[in-house]
């Protein structure tokens, strides 16, 4: 099983508490080009992450590439924007589902729900992953109800 989350906070409570431990994740890879250079960082979000759990902290390209070598393993990426899910992607990533689990509000975004507002550089991420026929999903929780990013932005209501 593979999870590509994208989540401006991150590595923080409702990942673990909701994600991880109910999907039995093994392994967790934040994937950053900007925070894997800062071993500060990297090390404060390992913290946050039970010590069962193998953490990575890389950048894009290497992301792909490990993730290729990890096998069958249970692997959540977390990103920090659309704009890197897109670049896993354009560097070879093959997933069917992006989950988003909050962006928060930035000037001049649209709000597609209460807890995920897209800027137009996020909405042209989103258009170029279904594009590549990959399915974009709000969704908080595994057992939340999904939001359609790409209806929402059609404006269509669910």
């Amino acid at each position: 099983m593979l999870l590509l989350r994208v989540d401006d906070r991150l590595i923080h409570g409702q990942v673990i508490a909701g994600w991880v431990r109910p999907l039995s994740i093994e392994k967790i890879i934040l994937a950053s080009n900007i925070i894997s250079k800062d071993e500060w960082a990297c090390n404060a979000y390992r913290l946050a992450i039970p010590e069962e759990i193998e953490f990575q902290c890389m950048g894009i390209s290497d992301c792909v590439e490990n993730v290729q070598a990890a096998n069958k393993k249970k692997i959540m990426i977390i990103v920090e924007t659309l704009t890197e899910a897109s670049q896993l992607v354009k560097n070879g990533f093959h997933i069917k589902e992006i989950n988003i689990g909050g962006i928060g509000y930035k000037e001049g975004s649209r709000e597609i729900a209460p807890y995920i507002y897209l800027s137009p550089e996020d909405i042209e991420s989103v258009v170029y992953l279904h594009q590549k026929g990959i399915k974009v999903i709000g969704k908080q929780l595994p057992n939340s109800m999904p939001v359609y990013v790409v209806k929402k932005l059609a404006g269509m209501t669910k």
